[in-house]
């Protein structure tokens, strides 16, 4: 039983487990507590795994690379949301309608388009590079500035939907809402709304894992 226990701690520590986890492992399996304690300190001459590693060794590099990221965010999630309202009052004329996006559109889907096609491909590789390292590294969730920015991008989408409620409803109150001031405001829970709600769910899945 001791060869046993002995070759269990060895392997175990080969695989990186910490003695605390070892030692927790063998007890809920019916070890005794004494047996366990023992058998621990009996391997001092095997390797201790290393202590993860900590938030000051991922750098700033990440960190910046984390603000590019939301950076090509902001811009690839305003484009899209341009385009859209722009087809919307292209397709659907509307004699009363006053969005912005009305004037010069030509001009201005011109430079969201030149957006898309510069920040789309920035975003995916930067959100490949950043998971990835994210998978080597947990540490990297603890980084103040990734925690930051993702609250700031809470509190954006989040004003930007208040503020599009906000506008509609005083059209409506000035009855001059139309369709197609609904469907702006669709296009932007849609876009804001499901950024809020993936950062949302960042937010929580960050504290189930510290």
């Amino acid at each position: 039983m001791a060869a046993e226990l002995t070759t269990y701690i060895t392997n175990a520590r080969e695989k990186n487990v910490t003695d605390e986890e070892i030692k927790n492992h063998l007890i809920s399996a019916g070890w005794q507590p004494e047996q366990v304690a023992q058998a621990l300190s009996q391997q001092t001459d095997l390797p201790v795994p290393p202590p993860p590693p900590s938030i000051a060794h991922v750098g700033m590099w990440t960190g910046f690379l984390y603000i590019l990221f939301f950076v090509s965010l902001y811009v690839l999630a305003t484009s899209v949301t341009g385009i859209f309202h722009i087809w919307i009052d292209k397709a659907i004329p509307s004699t009363q309608t006053t969005s912005f996006f009305t004037f010069e559109s030509s001009s201005i889907t011109r430079g969201y388009i030149a957006a898309i096609i510069v920040s789309y491909p920035l975003f995916l590789a930067l959100s490949f590079a950043l998971k990835r390292q994210m998978l080597k590294q947990p540490a990297v969730k603890n980084i103040r500035s990734r925690k930051i920015l993702i609250y700031i991008t809470l509190i954006g989408t989040f004003l930007i939907m208040l503020g599009d409620i906000i506008a509609t409803s005083y059209a409506f109150l000035a009855g001059t809402v139309t369709d197609n001031v609904i469907r702006h405001l669709l296009v932007t829970f849609l876009i804001a709304g499901s950024i809020f709600y993936y950062f949302i769910l960042e937010v929580k899945n960050d504290r189930n894992t510290t």
